[in-house]
Order: structure tokens, then C-alpha cells, then sequence
């Protein structure tokens, strides 16, 4: 599971500042382009399936986290060893916290996607949402609003495909200045670039499949025995936690860097992460989606071989962990219960990835829809990835229940 796990962190822009304490980055600007629908060859698409919903709603809890600040400046309130830094930084809101901040996402294979991209609210109070950042596989080398990071992307560009227990960062294209007196700090490392997350509401839509690992090259290990082998992962993380690169000995993650598996400080978002582990754990076949940090945990972790998908049929995208069969309609969850639910991994064919983090209604929404079933009430957004959505249709994605 990406609790145990050394996976690169993060932290950026909005139209909802973070708590007062922390710089909450430049908002990002609309970007060109948008109303584009994406293209398929026939072998691309299974047979329509029903889709899914995960909702979580009452996110957000006052609290404090350690991040990172300047040894020369401080305050280092949190912890202070070995020339490592942490100030509380405390959250007196509940709405959403703390994942109302800048926010980057981490792309793990075996996985290929076509298209990518983030709305954002125009202005604070209610009205039209923009597209801030968008790359499409036609056009792979004009990312837009949006930069990527690891596996050799900062040289080659990003193709759209990731291979088994490769790790790719998304965040826009709004460069971090690193060095003394960066807050959150975080020291300048040679000419590598830093840059901004998501801050405030944000729509991610992530057009995707995830093959098993055997039918897609570009490998990170040269092996099957790794505990990410064969198991691709969405992660959402605050932004500092990425700029800080791989688990250090100095970062937010946990409130004591040492007690890194605690992850207690700012923690991380799984979104959709099969779990390998090499153990009893273990299911290639669903994802597991849970968060975690200085407020607890809410969520829950993966099916195992509990979870038996091989007798449900290709129409089934969110399985009732309970009874393994397709859930009745789609899961609603908060701190105090887990979903019950699981999405089933898009091994054959394709589907829409929406992570919506609505910081006023303090609401994750997950929904996993097949480019073939896409609800009319939300036919404004897909497929076309228009640059401007009206705010009823991101009403119509936060109130989206999938079956049914």
C-alpha cells in the first residue's frame, strides 16, 4: 500500500487559499484549447460498462502538520534534528482539509493514458469552472498549463505510457522557487525544476487504461517480485511532499520523519491504487482508496483475495466488497464509515478517471465511467473537455451515483 511506500510527494495554485501560515501558490490562468473528444481505434474499447461512484463527504479537520521550513529562519516548532526543519503549520478549517492545498498528482504503471486535465473555479463564489491544464496523447509534446516530472519525462516528454513500477509527477507548469527562505522550503537541487500543485477546488479528469504489466513495455523493474509490480496507483499529495522527492529524513509526511509509516503529518490521498504488497493483501484485479494524515484515516485499504472479480461480468465497474457482486448503486462515505465499495481495475479498455475535490461542500467525488456510458446530466463535460464548464455540471459530477 502507498502508506509503506518511499513514492515521490506534493503541493499548488487556486481559487481557495490553504489556511493562513503557508504561501498558497499563483492561481493558475485558463489554457487554450478544450472541446475536444478523444479518439479511439475499435480494439481500445471493451463493451460498455455500468460505471461507479465513491463519495466522501464531511472531509477536512482542524489540526497542524510538520513543513518543512529555512534552518536559517525557522520556526522549527515541529522538529529540529540533523539540520531538519518542520514548523507546525496549522489548519484551523475543516473545509476539506488539508486537501483544499496545492496538490500534486502521481502517476504509477503499468498504465497508458490518452488524455488529462484539471478545472478550476473561475472566481471564489459560485460561477463557471476553467481548464487550467490539459496534455493529450494527439499532441503529447504541447502539455498545456501542466508539468511532468520523473521517469525521464523532463527530457523525453511524457508519452502516455507507464510502465510497471514507474512513477510519473503531474503538476502544473508554475515553477517552485527553491532555496533560502522558500516557504515551504524546500533546498535548491542543481538546475531540476520545482513546480506548483493544485490549490483550492479541482476537477481531475484522467482518460486511462491499466494493462497488466506483461502486455505493457517500458518497465521500471527488471523483475516480478517488487511490492508495485503489476499495480498502477493514482496519489494525490501536498505539494511540498513531492518537491521534497522521494522519503528523506526531512518531510511532512509524518509528524516525527523517522516514524515515516505513521503518517500522521500531511499524509496521502490513494485515489485508485491496486494493491500489490506480496502478501494477503494483495488483488491486481480492484483498487483500494483511502486518505490519511494528522486527522486520521478515512477510507478503506484493499479486498485481498477476498474480492474474486473473474466471475463478474465486463459491465461491472464498482464491486460491493461484502457480497462481491456489482454494488446496488454508487458509495457514499465519510470518517466514520468506509464506502463498502470498490472500483474494479480497466484492464481491456478504457475509462474515464474524475476526482473532484469541491472545498465548500467539503466533498471528494470518485467516478469511474466507460467513454461508451457517459450520464447525460454530465454530457457537457464528456467527452469533449470543454475550456469552460458551467457550475450546475460540476453539481452534476459531486451528485453523480454510479450504477445507480
Amino acid at each position: 500500500m502507498a502508506l509503506l511506500c518511499a513514492c515521490t510527494l506534493n503541493q499548488g495554485p487556486g481559487s481557495q487559499p490553504p489556511d493562513a501560515g503557508q504561501n498558497p501558490g499563483p492561481t493558475p490562468a485558463p489554457v487554450d484549447g478544450g472541446g475536444s473528444g478523444a479518439e479511439f481505434d475499435p480494439s481500445e474499447l471493451d463493451p460498455a460498462s455500468h460505471g461507479g461512484t465513491l463519495t466522501f463527504e464531511s472531509i477536512g479537520a482542524p489540526g497542524w502538520y510538520p513543513s518543512r521550513r529555512d534552518p536559517e529562519t525557522g520556526p522549527c516548532d515541529a522538529y529540529n534534528a540533523s539540520g531538519c526543519c518542520l514548523g507546525k503549520h496549522t489548519l484551523e478549517s475543516d473545509a476539506l482539509t488539508p486537501w483544499n492545498e496545492d496538490l500534486i498528482v502521481t502517476l504509477r504503471g503499468p498504465m497508458k493514458l490518452k488524455q488529462f486535465a484539471v478545472y478550476q473555479p473561475a472566481v471564489e463564489s459560485a460561477g463557471p469552472w476553467n481548464l487550467v491544464s490539459s496534455w493529450d496523447d494527439r499532441s503529447p509534446r504541447s502539455p498545456r498549463g501542466l508539468d511532468f516530472s520523473g521517469n525521464d519525462t523532463e527530457k523525453n516528454g511524457f508519452s502516455g505510457i507507464i510502465g510497471t513500477e514507474c512513477l510519473v509527477d503531474v503538476s502544473t507548469s508554475e515553477e517552485f522557487a527553491c532555496g533560502p527562505g522558500s516557504l515551504p522550503y524546500c533546498p535548491r537541487q542543481g538546475s531540476g525544476r520545482k513546480t506548483w500543485g493544485w490549490s483550492g477546488s479541482k476537477l481531475f479528469v484522467m482518460l486511462a487504461t491499466m494493462p497488466h504489466a506483461n502486455s505493457l513495455g517500458h518497465a521500471c523493474s527488471n523483475n516480478s517480485n517488487g511490492n508495485w509490480f503489476d499495480a498502477p496507483w493514482m496519489g494525490l499529495s501536498v505539494g511540498e511532499l513531492v518537491r521534497a522527492g522521494a522519503f528523506g529524513s526531512c518531510h511532512c509526511y509524518a509528524k516525527e520523519p523517522g516514524k515515516w509509516y505513521l503518517g500522521d503529518g500531511c499524509g496521502q490521498f490513494n485515489v485508485f491504487e491496486v494493491v500489490n504488497d506480496n502478501n494477503e493483501f494483495r488483488n491486481l484485479d480492484v483498487f483500494s482508496t483511502n486518505m490519511f494524515g494528522y486527522a486520521g484515516y478515512v477510507g478503506e485499504g484493499p479486498c485481498g483475495s477476498r474480492c474474486k472479480v473473474d466471475s463478474l461480468g465486463g459491465e461491472v465497474d464498482l464491486i460491493d466488497k461484502s457480497k462481491v457482486t456489482e454494488a446496488a448503486q454508487g458509495a457514499v462515505a465519510s470518517p466514520t464509515r468506509g464506502p463498502g465499495a470498490a472500483f474494479r481495475r480497466p484492464v481491456s479498455g478504457y475509462r474515464y478517471f474524475l476526482v473532484l475535490l469541491d472545498v465548500p461542500t467539503r466533498t471528494v467525488q470518485l467516478a469511474v465511467i466507460h467513454p461508451l456510458s457517459v450520464p447525460p446530466s454530465i454530457g457537457a463535460l464528456l467527452p469533449g473537455l470543454p475550456a469552460r464548464l458551467d457550475a450546475s455540471i460540476i453539481e452534476a459530477v459531486r451528485t453523480l451515483r454510479l450504477p445507480r
